[in-house]
């Protein structure tokens, strides 16, 4: 059975940290979708272009080219190979959840988790101020967790009514986390 996981949170809750690790756990491709901008545009896929000429004005990407991006990487082999993925930064609002499970259906899959990191805002915060990005500072910081509560807390409801969410305590450290990540997916 395919383990097609989405991993949601604030910034700074562990996401990526918690999915490399499944990465070696569970060798699901780990998909970001700031990797998968990149990518495209690098290899200057007809949507890596399109994206690109968005982001170059300043502007967000809208969610039909940003969807047929990540359509395109979760078609790849790697992916189609490992039988399942971990997203991590997609969706970011209700319309491409539904884009993403309509694509899913299309290829006979559904998502098997959405994984919920649960962590206060003091949290995340105060691992986001330590990990000594530039960018980090203070009111960034409080400014990103603003828009981030914004984008997840309508997905969180999304799929708690779908029955799909997994919310799981990320105030402790890696090593209290993960644990409880990799015995659920483990289960699923």
């Amino acid at each position: 059975m395919s383990k097609n996981i989405v991993m949601l949170g604030l910034p700074g809750v562990g996401k990526g940290t918690n999915a490399d690790i499944m990465v070696e756990d569970f060798k699901l491709p780990h998909i970001s979708t700031g990797d998968i901008f990149r990518s495209a545009m690098a290899n200057h896929t007809e949507l890596g272009d399109k994206a690109k000429s968005f982001m170059d004005a300043g502007n967000l990407v809208p969610d039909e080219i940003t969807n047929g991006i990540v359509n395109e990487r979760l078609n790849e082999a790697d992916v189609k190979d490992a039988g399942g993925f971990i997203l991590d930064g997609y969706p970011r609002n209700t319309s491409q959840a539904d884009s993403l499970e309509s694509f899913l259906r299309s290829i006979q899959q559904k998502l098997n988790a959405v994984i919920y990191l649960d962590a206060s805002e003091k949290t995340v915060t105060n691992r986001m101020l330590g990990r000594g990005r530039e960018d980090d500072t203070p009111e960034v910081v409080a400014h990103r967790i603003d828009v981030a509560k914004k984008e997840t807390m309508p997905l969180v409801e999304y799929y708690r009514n779908k029955g799909s969410l997994y919310t799981i305590d990320a105030n402790g450290e890696v090593s209290v986390v993960y644990p409880k990540i990799k015995k659920l997916v483990s289960n699923l």
